[in-house]
């Protein structure tokens, strides 16, 4: 079942939503889980409802927090004038009660191997926020989590919206970046674009090399566009990891692959989001 909140009309806008936007919530009948969808649409999306147009459209994670972020940069760089292409952002986030609850669906989604020393980390560090003893924390559901994007939530948009098939792009910062070199290893078809910022690689004793060296040995190309990035104030070793990822990257010869990265000078994991997300935006689409 899914229930959703469309834009007005005559106004071209949800209640109490910003410009062009819409929300709904689908159940994910594989997981067994109901997750809130926050959409964003083109400036002209809805004076165009009636033609042919379509747009490349751009899943992120950790909606709850960083759709909005995300949407209004690409409104930005997309209108007036036109540094990437306009763009329809689907934002996949959680019915949570507060901040807690997004923090325990992304630890449970967005990383691919179960670290229960993680787990116990993030239930101490959660309660102590919160108060709750109700907060589930056990990381390990990306594969899952990306079976729901795969064969649920993308032909449901696709199905709904006016979005190119053949022009997905997602992105994902942090445990987010994570998932998005996850996806990409696993399941390369499914988007065209990908940007990870600050990608914590670290995970699970670096586990994600496992997965580009699987890749390799079955794939001859990787025909997408990839952009990585951190802030030079991040831990050392994190940065280096992503030069390293990078480095394998390069060496296995793709001829169809895109790769830049970026280390933001004098900034930290979280001040250099909003940068990264711009740039990135720029250079996947190389409008």
């Amino acid at each position: 079942m899914t229930k959703r909140n469309k834009p007005n009309s005559s106004q071209g806008r949800s209640e109490a939503l910003l410009f062009n936007q819409e929300t709904f919530t689908i159940h994910s009948n594989s997981m067994d889980e109901d997750f809130k969808i926050y959409i964003s649409f083109p400036v002209d999306y809805f004076q165009t409802k009636n033609s042919a147009q379509s747009y490349p459209v751009l899943y992120c994670t950790d909606g709850n927090r960083a759709f909005n972020l995300i949407s209004d940069i690409v409104n930005m760089l997309s209108f007036p004038k036109t540094e990437i292409p306009r763009i329809v952002v689907v934002g996949i986030g959680y019915g949570i009660k507060g901040l807690e609850d997004w923090v325990a669906g992304r630890l449970r989604d967005l990383t691919p191997t179960n670290n229960p020393e993680e787990d116990t980390n993030w239930q101490k560090i959660l309660f102590q926020i919160s108060g709750r003893n109700d907060i589930i924390t056990k990381s390990g559901g990306a594969s899952k989590f990306l079976g729901f994007l795969c064969n649920e939530l993308i032909p449901f948009v696709e199905s709904n919206y006016r979005v190119k098939k053949n022009d997905r792009a997602l992105i994902g910062y942090s445990y987010g970046g994570l998932f998005t070199l996850f996806s990409m290893f696993q399941n390369p078809e499914i988007f065209q674009r990908y940007y990870a910022g600050s990608p914590s690689i670290e995970w699970d004793d670096q586990v994600l090399f496992q997965y580009e060296k699987k890749f390799a040995e079955t794939h001859k190309d990787l025909p997408v566009s990839l952009f990585m990035s951190y802030g030079s104030l991040e831990i050392e070793s994190e940065i280096a990891n992503m030069y390293e990822m990078a480095s394998r990257l390069k060496e296995r010869n793709y001829p169809g692959l895109k790769l830049k990265m970026h280390l933001f000078e004098n900034e930290t994991h979280v001040s250099c989001c909003a940068a990264g997300i711009s740039r990135a935006l720029r250079v996947i689409y190389e409008y």
